[in-house]
């Protein structure tokens, strides 16, 4: 019972009502049917056999008079018309006899009937006899009726009232019965209806106590939630205005910043223009570095046919030196052979002296160019090694070259991107700026807000009050009156306004 909610808990009583009710009417449905039964017994079967029984006896007695003025009448008409009014009542005797055995539903009441028809058929040949006897004998007549016709008369009248006594007990009984169930079912009512207003009244308090207790506790906890939320809702304020002097700040600041990075932007930009110039410059030094080397390979391959060429000369020079030494030799042999001779040789000795000053000036002028062609060779072999070096140097300038021109390649690809990034970046911080300058209209609106929710608290409270008057708790009440209210905190910026807070329905009857 505990766990249910309140509205469970009138549904469970509503409920219980409902059943009680329907149980109650169930009840009282059935005894009514069986009182509609016993009534329809009685107008049906008991009564209608009441009363046929009742005109027959009425019928027969006045028959019995009919016979005895009968036997007295002397006039022929009048007994004829005596006749026919008996013959009547016969008939209509029988008509109600049909009816009465048509109701018949008892055994006792079949036994008295059948001694009702045969007292009935004694009756008839009693004033069947009678009728004959009056025509023909009179007197005899008399004495017949006097010992026939009267105990068969008293005999079929007290079947009949025999049959009629025991109907009318059989009514009685039936009508008692319904007295009597009408009584007990009366009671029964009574009983019933005063159990499921006690079970009614009792779950009622049970649950009324609980709901007040559930209220109490719900009023408590909205009395506390409402001064919860009004404090919330000032420091809220506090905080929106804060955060909107915050976003005020960065919002300048980030118009700055804005600013800065437009001029960064333009640097950036520049500084791939230049980056692209020297992309440019690096591409030309770069070709300009493998024309170098290659101009500086074909000089080597120059140089080392030069070089060739000069070890070439070197041995023809030594080979001219030889062939002076062996001239200086013929001439100084040719010169002792034109001594030997004397003035014949004379001549010759002069060609010998003339071609031996040849010989020596060819060897000291190829000495010479041996020497020239060896410090030429000398040379030769320095600037192959110079050239191979500067080759090496050229060939390392056109690699580091290659580099550079790399690196400046990635650096302008660089610069380019890092424009784009710083352009995006901008584009960043203007939506920043936009954001930031919304989000302090948001905390203006969040202070405005706030100082309407603490409106809306305050109303919370008048009615946590009243919920607190309706559960009884008057203590409650003047704790709550004698507590300082809560106002919010004003704002610092007197232009912004402040729409009139929307006030929760008051309505009196729930405190009275």
């Amino acid at each position: 019972m505990k766990k249910l909610t309140i509205g469970k808990r009138i549904a469970l009583i509503v409920s219980i009502l409902c059943l009680a009710l329907v149980a109650v009417g169930g009840f009282a449905i059935v005894r009514l049917i069986v009182l509609k039964a016993l009534s329809a017994q009685i107008a049906d079967e008991a009564l209608p056999k009441v009363t046929a029984m009742a005109r027959i006896n009425q019928r027969q007695a006045e028959n019995q008079l009919r016979m005895a003025r009968l036997l007295r009448a002397t006039d022929p008409e009048v007994r004829k018309r005596l006749k026919a009014e008996i013959t009547g009542f016969v008939t209509q005797n029988a008509e109600d006899i049909k009816i009465y055995e048509d109701l018949i539903t008892q055994p006792e009441d079949r036994k008295l009937y059948d001694q009702f028809q045969a007292a009935r058929q004694a009756n008839n040949a009693a004033r069947a006899r009678f009728y004959e006897l009056l025509e023909s004998d009179y007197p005899a007549a008399q004495v017949y009726a006097e010992t026939d016709v009267v105990p068969a008369y008293t005999a079929y009248s007290k079947a009949g009232q025999m049959l009629a006594k025991f109907n009318t007990e059989h009514g009685e009984s039936l009508g008692n019965q319904i007295a009597s169930d009408v009584a007990q079912t009366v009671r029964l009512l009574i009983i019933v209806t005063v159990l499921v207003l006690i079970g009614s009244v009792v779950i009622s308090v049970f649950t009324i106590r609980a709901i007040l207790k559930v209220l109490n506790s719900v009023t408590e906890a909205l009395d506390a939630g409402s001064k919860q939320t009004t404090s919330a809702a000032a420091q809220v304020s506090s905080a929106s205005q804060t955060l909107a002097g915050g976003a005020t700040e960065q919002a300048a600041s980030l118009e700055e910043t804005s600013a800065s990075l437009e001029e960064i932007s333009g640097m950036t930009k520049r500084n791939a223009e230049n980056a692209q110039k020297a992309k440019e410059l690096a591409g030309s030094a770069r070709h300009a570095a493998d024309t170098g080397v290659t101009d500086m390979a074909a000089m080597k391959t120059a140089m080392d046919e030069i070089k060739a060429s000069s070890d070439d000369i070197a041995k023809i020079i030594k080979t001219i030196d030889e062939i002076a030494f062996q001239t200086n030799i013929l001439a100084l042999n040719a010169a002792v052979e034109a001594a030997r001779a004397g003035e014949a040789g004379a001549g010759f000795a002069v060609v010998a002296e003339e071609v031996r000053n040849l010989a020596q000036r060819s060897a000291q002028a190829a000495k010479e160019t041996a020497s020239k062609i060896e410090g030429a060779i000398t040379k030769t072999s320095q600037g192959v090694t110079i050239s191979r070096k500067v080759a090496t140097s050229l060939e390392e300038i056109a690699t580091r070259s290659r580099q550079v021109d790399e690196l400046v390649v990635e650096i302008a690809t660089a610069s380019t991107e890092q424009n784009q990034g710083i352009g995006q970046v901008t584009v960043a911080v203007s939506q920043m700026d936009q954001v930031t300058q919304s989000n302090a209209a948001s905390a203006e609106e969040s202070a405005s807000a706030a100082e309407e929710l603490n409106a809306q608290s305050m109303a919370l409270q008048e009615i946590v009050r009243d919920l607190l008057r309706l559960t009884g708790q008057e203590n409650a009440v003047q704790e709550e009156a004698a507590a300082p209210e809560m106002t919010a905190t004003p704002r610092r910026h007197s232009e912004r306004k402040t729409s009139a807070p929307v006030a929760i329905p008051h309505d009196p009857h729930f405190a009275h």
